[in-house]
């Protein structure tokens, strides 16, 4: 019984023991295998990336972790190799096993393999992608730029980063893109595009080409590269065009009652800014004082000039001039300031006259305006044609200033007389004519 009891006991004590060390009860090994496959990770640089390997029935056997490109040997078993301060490992059982790599590089881009010391060796490979936001490189790109107006310009944007970044173009002021050669290239702005509304249109490329640059072009440009990895990056470049003054003004002619204020305006164009100034008719420049504010308003390249004339006097009516110089030029305009005259209710009953017919033609309108009879419009014509009154026409006129002047009637008098008069005639003559037949009956 004692014999039987102790073998069965050893019998069981080995098959304990291979279990233990991963044998079976045949005396054969069981070989550890991968639960699942190593997955590939994709982080972005400066994050944490972690590989996992899993693996049943390790038993005896060890697991390492190598770096396929350069076949560096980076663990084994529970023990870091790799002097890389980055690297670590961790484990659960002996089951899981992972590699974590701290503060990921671009270098750390590749294949890493998970490898069992069997015989043969059993391996799988996951592969670590990293993406790089993108950089503008500064030393490969356009800084601010200028140019003469006419002539052609390239503003040029350089970036890397992974995924190859797409760069695109547009103002900072939100204006759309003025035309150009490459407005064929105007596409929609993606998603990844920040600050931009999907309907705006932008410039697509490294490169912005604007031919026969003029001034509605200047102003600051922004070239913007994504790849889908934030952040987005930008550059700025400002375009400045050169170009020489030019001047228009608003009002050429400008009145001004005596003791009131007034304002002259010039419009100026110019870059580089010019020197803007005002002058009087002789020559003299004007400064701000009490009698004369002199002030700017400055848009890019536009300059409003305003000068304000207090409490005017007859010595300030005349010509001003407005002036603007730059290195490439300069140009100057005029402002003719004269007074206005307002009637008194006096000036506008003396301008009145009366109404008087003379061979079926008016010669006198009421003209309330400027206190003096105004020709007629047969009259007027005949003066903005250059031509003179006859003497015809001023007789009737002195006829008519002396009946005026003489009987103050109205119109409707005098054609109430001119009726009676034909009355009159009438019955004079039908009284001859009756008495003729009366002479002749008796004939």
């Amino acid at each position: 019984m004692n014999r039987h009891l102790i073998g069965t006991i050893a019998f069981l004590l080995i098959i304990l023991s291979n279990r233990v060390l991963g044998r079976t009860s045949y005396g054969y090994n069981k070989e550890p295998e991968f639960a699942e496959p190593v997955r590939n990770v994709t982080v972005a640089v400066g994050r944490t990336a972690q590989l996992l390997c899993v693996v049943d029935n390790l038993g005896t056997y060890r697991v390492a972790w190598l770096r396929v490109e350069s076949k560096t040997i980076l663990t084994i078993h529970q023990n870091v190799i790799t002097r890389n301060y980055r690297v670590n490992l961790s484990h659960n059982d002996h089951r899981n096993w992972v590699l974590h790599i701290r503060d990921v590089q671009e270098s750390d881009r590749g294949g890493y393999m998970c490898q069992i010391n069997t015989v043969p060796m059993k391996s799988q490979v996951g592969y670590l992608d990293v993406f790089v936001p993108p950089e503008i490189l500064g030393s490969e790109s356009s800084s601010d730029v200028l140019v003469r107006e006419g002539f052609n310009v390239t503003l040029t944007c350089r970036s890397k980063g992974y995924p190859t970044p797409t760069v695109t173009w547009r103002r900072e002021d939100g204006e759309p893109l003025a035309v150009g050669n490459w407005q064929n290239n105007m596409i929609q702005v993606s998603k990844f595009v920040e600050d931009l509304s999907l309907s705006a249109k932008v410039h697509k490329g490294a490169q912005l080409n604007i031919t026969k640059v003029s001034r509605l072009h200047m102003g600051a440009y922004l070239c913007i590269a994504s790849n889908g990895v934030p952040p987005s990056v930008s550059h700025r470049i400002i375009l400045q065009v050169h170009f020489p003054p030019l001047i228009w003004i608003p009002h050429q002619l400008v009145g001004a009652l005596l003791g009131s204020d007034i304002t002259l305006e010039c419009h100026t164009e110019a870059f580089p800014t010019p020197v803007n100034y005002w002058t009087k008719e002789d020559g003299a420049m004007i400064v701000s004082n009490m009698k004369y504010t002199c002030g700017t308003i400055e848009e890019t390249y536009k300059i409003y000039m305003k000068l304000t004339i207090r409490n005017v006097e007859p010595v300030d009516y005349g010509k001003y001039r407005c002036f603007a110089k730059n290195s490439l030029g300069e140009t100057e305009g005029s402002i003719r300031l004269y007074e206005i005259h307002i009637s008194s209710p006096n000036e506008g009953e003396l301008s009145t006259s009366f109404l008087q017919s003379v061979n079926g033609k008016k010669q006198w309108i009421n003209n309330s305006t400027v206190g003096k009879p105004a020709f007629s419009a047969e009259g007027d014509a005949d003066n903005r044609r250059g031509g003179k009154f006859n003497d015809h026409t001023r007789k009737n006129d002195r006829t008519s200033r002396n009946s005026s002047s003489s009987s103050p009637e109205l119109p409707g008098r005098f054609k109430k007389d001119q009726l009676t008069l034909i009355i009159v005639n009438g019955l004079l003559l039908g009284a001859y004519f009756l008495l003729h037949f009366e002479l002749s009956a008796v004939r």
